[in-house]
């Protein structure tokens, strides 16, 4: 399988998973809350405690779009990833942090969602990126030589969306593809192009 469509695959899976979490964490159920207690503490740990979380990665695991999980750890690792920083992400928030594919708004990248971090800073109104120190979480991301080296930036950079006070949004059906992506030498720079061009670029009518 191509690796556009297989990343698109791990997407679509990633999104199933974290609407119906997200769905009973907003409706108070307890099941929710612990699945998500169990992605948020393998997440925060020194290493994945499989035995922990495998049911909830591998119980539906969709065979016919993924294949066997044991010949693409690269698709393990992103899913496993995406749900564990969603998971972060929606501690202790009253409001959805993932954004669903019915919502009407534009999509919301790792590099936007970025972007927003400090936009409501009352000492830097117009940016707070550069002084927040995102820009060189993004640029250590990108130059860490392994995947759980990049990871360990990009949990820094979703607690400081966790923890700003503009509600910050995620598509993290794009960004379990982008995790994916990131994994392969030949797809990484064009993933950090795109989150780079959301981070700074700015229309005419596009000035958040």
């Amino acid at each position: 399988m191509l690796s556009p469509t297989k990343a698109s695959a791990v997407g679509e899976y990633v999104e199933r998973k974290i609407s119906s979490i997200q769905k009973g964490i907003l409706a108070g159920n307890s099941h929710a809350r612990a699945t998500l207690s169990r992605l948020r503490r393998d997440i925060n740990g020194p290493s994945t405690n499989w035995m922990i979380i495998g049911n909830d990665i591998y119980s539906d695991w969709p065979v016919g779009s993924l294949g066997n999980p044991d010949d693409d750890a690269l698709a393990v690792n992103a899913v496993v990833t995406a749900l564990g920083l969603y998971a972060l992400h929606q501690q202790s928030k009253s409001y959805g942090v993932a954004q669903l594919r019915k919502d009407d708004e534009p999509s919301v990248s790792f590099g936007r969602a970025c972007r927003m971090i400090g936009r409501n800073n009352r000492a830097n109104p117009q940016d707070g990126a550069v002084n927040n120190g995102v820009t060189r979480r993004l640029g250590a991301a990108e130059a860490a030589p392994t995947f759980e080296g990049k990871v360990w930036f990009f949990r820094a950079l979703i607690r400081l969306m966790r923890s700003d006070d503009s509600r910050i949004t995620l598509n993290y059906r794009d960004f379990a593809r982008d995790l994916y992506l990131i994994q392969q030498p030949e797809n990484a720079s064009q993933v950090f192009q795109r989150w780079s061009c959301d981070f700074f670029y700015r229309t005419p009518s596009n000035k958040d």
